[in-house]
């Protein structure tokens, strides 16, 4: 009979409000993004946890137990992981590693990105359907104030993601948003057209002579 075993990490789970670390404890081993993206269960169970207001960590209190739900998490930070069983292989496509820098409502993140060499990088995030992206060599910059923070390995709430772009790169084949206008075509250049000169003013010495015509109607004396 095979002995049961679980596997601990500790992780931090910051929200827009909050940060809550504590033990999370998966049966079986695999990255805490693919545990999360499993979406098997909403809540998020942490054991001997920590909560606090986010950037007030002198505020922290804790407690055994406590539930986060996954969809209100911006991020999830990994601090420690336990060791992979023997044999533990992670099955993904090549990949290259691009350094990205990502925006959401509270955080600025520094991150390595493993980017499929089969994809442009548009259209492998245009096509991502997991919920939490997986990133490694991680800086954490706040961007209310405060001290930046590193971790080895963190999963992104890619719905929480506001703006994005390659470090050191231009993002190929990037697709103009439908909200923007295209730029307005330039006119066409002006061409001048030459004016004829004014025809010359007669002299004095040919103008016609005024004539002694009476323009007055006259009146005959029957009709007076």
């Amino acid at each position: 009979m095979s002995e049961s075993h679980s596997y601990i990490f500790t992780i931090e789970v910051y929200t827009t409000a909050l940060l809550v670390s504590g033990s999370y404890e998966l049966p079986l081993y695999r990255r805490v993004s693919d545990a999360l993206n499993s979406r098997l269960h909403r809540l998020i169970d942490l054991r001997e946890a920590t909560v606090a207001p986010l950037g007030k960590p002198q505020h922290a209190q804790r407690v055994p137990q406590i539930l986060v739900d996954w969809s209100d998490a911006l991020l999830v930070a990994t601090i420690s992981e336990p060791e992979p069983p023997p044999g533990f292989q992670m099955p993904a496509p090549p990949r290259d590693t691009q350094p990205m820098m990502f925006f959401t409502a509270a955080f600025a993140l520094r991150a390595d990105f493993y980017k499929r060499t089969d994809m442009e990088l548009v259209e492998m995030l245009g096509e991502m359907t997991d919920d939490f992206i997986a990133l490694r060599n991680v800086t954490i910059f706040p961007l209310q104030g405060g001290q930046p923070v590193s971790r080895a390995f963190v999963c992104l709430n890619r719905h929480c993601i506001q703006a994005l772009y390659a470090v050191g790169a231009q993002i190929a084949n990037a697709p103009v948003p439908a909200s923007i206008d295209p730029a307005p075509a330039a006119p066409p250049p002006l061409r001048l057209i030459p004016i004829a000169p004014p025809p010359p003013l007669p002299d004095a010495e040919t103008a016609p002579e005024p004539t002694d015509e009476v323009t007055t109607d006259q009146v005959s004396p029957d009709e007076s």
